[in-house]
C-alpha cells in the first residue's frame, strides 16, 4: 500500500511537460474564436494558433515552435517561448496582439481547477475607467472539453 501511494506521489509531482499529450486550448470572444493547439515534449513545444469567426473549418492558421524557459523568479507554471512561422504571417502580423515592447513572445501552463489552463499576454482595449485605454491582459484559454 505504501509502495502504491509513493508511485501515485512520484506521478503527480511530474512536471507539466514531461508527460503532455498535445492539447487544446480554446478562448471564446464575441466576435472571434481563438484556439491553440499545443504539444509540448520535454523542452520543446509545437503548435498552431488558430483564429476564426466561430467556424474552425475556415480558421487563420499560424503555426509555431517554441521552447521551455525556466520560470521567472516570483511567478509559477510552465514558461514557454514561442515564434511563429515568419510564411504563416501576412504583412508580418500576429494572430493576435502581442503587448507593445514584448522583446519575446512568453506563454504560461498554469493549473487551474486540476486542468492546464494556457495564459497568453494580449494587447486589448479597455473600456474603464477610460474608454479608448490599451491595456495588457492576461488571457486564459481553457482545456477543450
Amino acid at each position: 500500500m505504501k509502495l502504491l501511494l509513493v508511485f501515485l506521489v512520484l506521478v503527480a509531482a511530474l512536471p507539466v511537460t514531461a508527460s503532455a499529450a498535445p492539447q487544446t486550448f480554446v478562448n471564446g470572444g464575441l466576435k472571434f474564436e481563438s484556439v491553440v493547439n499545443l504539444d509540448v515534449v520535454g523542452d520543446d513545444a509545437r503548435g498552431a494558433f488558430l483564429v476564426s469567426e466561430y467556424d474552425r473549418d475556415h480558421a487563420s492558421r499560424f503555426p509555431f515552435t517554441g521552447k521551455v524557459v525556466p520560470t521567472p523568479k516570483g511567478k509559477t507554471g510552465v514558461w514557454l517561448e514561442i515564434q511563429f512561422d515568419p510564411k504563416s504571417l501576412k504583412d508580418n502580423a500576429t494572430p493576435y496582439a502581442i503587448p507593445e515592447g514584448a522583446k519575446r513572445i512568453l506563454w504560461t501552463l498554469r493549473i487551474v481547477k486540476h486542468r492546464a489552463h494556457l495564459f497568453i499576454p494580449m494587447s486589448q482595449r479597455a473600456y474603464e475607467p477610460r474608454p479608448g485605454k490599451w491595456i495588457v491582459s492576461e488571457v486564459e484559454f481553457e482545456p477543450e472539453r
